[in-house]
C-alpha cells in the first residue's frame, strides 16, 4: 500500500487502492474500483452507494487539487505540478469504507456542508477526514446496509461533528461494530477478480 492512508488493521478485511492522476478521468476510476470491490467482497447490495460516495469524493478532490475540467486538452496540462488522488477500499464487516487521500491538508467545512459533501453525509453511515501520514488529507465514508441508517439525524452520520472514531479505529471503538469480523488477508488491488 502507498502509506498515503492510515495502516489497515488485519482484522478489517480486504483492501483495494489506487492512486490516480487529479483529472476529470478519476471520478469514474475510483467510483469502478468501489462497485467491482463491494461486489467482488459479497457487498452487492451496497454497490451503488459505494459508487456514488467514491465517484463524489473523488470529484471533490479532483476540483479542489486537480483539473477537473471534462474537456481539457493533455497538452494544457503542467506536469510538473499536477497533483495526483488516491483511493482505498476496505471491508469492515457488513460496511465498506472508502478513503480518497489528497494533497490539500483542509478538512472540508462541516458549516455549511458543500454539495458534495452533504451527498456523501445521506448516502453514508458516518465520514470523516484526517491528516494524512505524508501530507494532505483523507476523507472516509463508512457505506453500511439502509436498514442500519433507520432512526439516525442526518448529521449524526456526519463522524466530524459527532467525533466519530476513524474506521482504522479498535472494533470496540465503534457502537455499530460490536462483533469482531473474520480475519480476512489484506490484497494489494482487485487481483482477485477474474476479469481484472
Amino acid at each position: 500500500m502507498s502509506g498515503r492512508f492510515a495502516p489497515v488493521p488485519p482484522t478489517v478485511g480486504p483492501a483495494s487502492e489506487i492512486t490516480l492522476l487529479a483529472l476529470h478521468t478519476a471520478t469514474t476510476i475510483g467510483a469502478q474500483v468501489a462497485r467491482i470491490a463491494a461486489r467482488l467482497w459479497g457487498l452487492a447490495h451496497l454497490d451503488h452507494a459505494a459508487e456514488q460516495v467514491a465517484e463524489h469524493l473523488i470529484a471533490r478532490a479532483v476540483e479542489i487539487t486537480g483539473y477537473p475540467d471534462p474537456n481539457l486538452r493533455y497538452s494544457d496540462i503542467d506536469l510538473t505540478t499536477l497533483a495526483v488522488v488516491s483511493i482505498r477500499v476496505h471491508r469492515r464487516a457488513d460496511a465498506l469504507i472508502i478513503d480518497v487521500w489528497d494533497t490539500d491538508p483542509t478538512p472540508p467545512d462541516t458549516t455549511p456542508l458543500d454539495q458534495r459533501m452533504a451527498a456523501v453525509g445521506a448516502l453514508a453511515r458516518r465520514w470523516n477526514s484526517y491528516p494524512a501520514p505524508r501530507g494532505g488529507k483523507v476523507i472516509w465514508a463508512e457505506i453500511a446496509p439502509e436498514d442500519q441508517h433507520v432512526g439516525q439525524e442526518p448529521h449524526s452520520r456526519n463522524a466530524a461533528a459527532n467525533g466519530v472514531p476513524h474506521p482504522e479505529s479498535p472494533a470496540s471503538a465503534y457502537p455499530c461494530h460490536t462483533a469482531q469480523p473474520p480475519e480476512l488477508p489484506v490484497t494489494t488491488g482487485l487481483d482477485m477478480a477474474p476479469f481484472w
